[in-house]
């Protein structure tokens, strides 16, 4: 009977660990999705657009991250432009993380905002970076704005803003 037992329980062991010796397991990596926008990473924004009309001057800049298929994104543009147009001083620029360009490019067609995104294709690692390391758009959801005072992030809000609060905000920070 131990007989029986023993080779009930090695027949099968042996049979799983000569059919593991002629499996092949793959070591090759997952593929990687690759974001269709086409970013290079520059190392530095210094010869970025986003640099030169922005960073580079005195005073407030509000940028806002965004995408196209963002609802509370897209609710809350009309609120920009409305605190864009009383704060005149204040630069109000919008990020848009979109993987498809051509969307982008047909959004920006009939909503007209001030989106830096297609102009700075090639710096959008190095924004991202500026605004606050490789992790900010891993870990926070969109909208996403930050405040930049006098070429440096001073603030950040995460999720969509409220007309009040922010304008009362900005006084604040001016």
């Amino acid at each position: 009977m131990l007989k029986k037992i023993i080779l009930m329980i090695i027949i099968p062991a042996a049979a799983i660990f000569l059919g593991l010796k002629f499996i092949k397991i793959s070591t090759v990596a997952p593929p990687i999705i690759v974001n269709r926008l086409k970013t290079k990473f520059s190392g530095s924004i210094e010869d970025s657009p986003f640099q030169k009309e922005y960073l580079n001057k005195d005073g407030l800049v509000v940028v806002n991250v965004w995408a196209t298929w963002c609802k509370p994104c897209i609710k809350e543009i009309p609120t920009f432009k409305k605190i864009s147009k009383e704060n005149p001083n204040i630069k109000f620029v919008f990020l848009s993380i979109d993987e498809d360009p051509e969307k982008l490019k047909s959004f920006l067609a009939k909503n007209i905002i001030n989106d830096i995104t297609l102009q700075n294709i090639e710096y959008i690692d190095a924004i991202k970076t500026f605004l606050g390391g490789n992790g900010l758009f891993e870990n926070s959801s969109i909208p996403l704005t930050f405040i930049i005072k006098d070429g440096k992030v001073i603030d950040k809000n995460v999720g969509s803003i409220d007309y009040n609060e922010f304008t009362a905000q900005l006084k604040t920070i001016q």
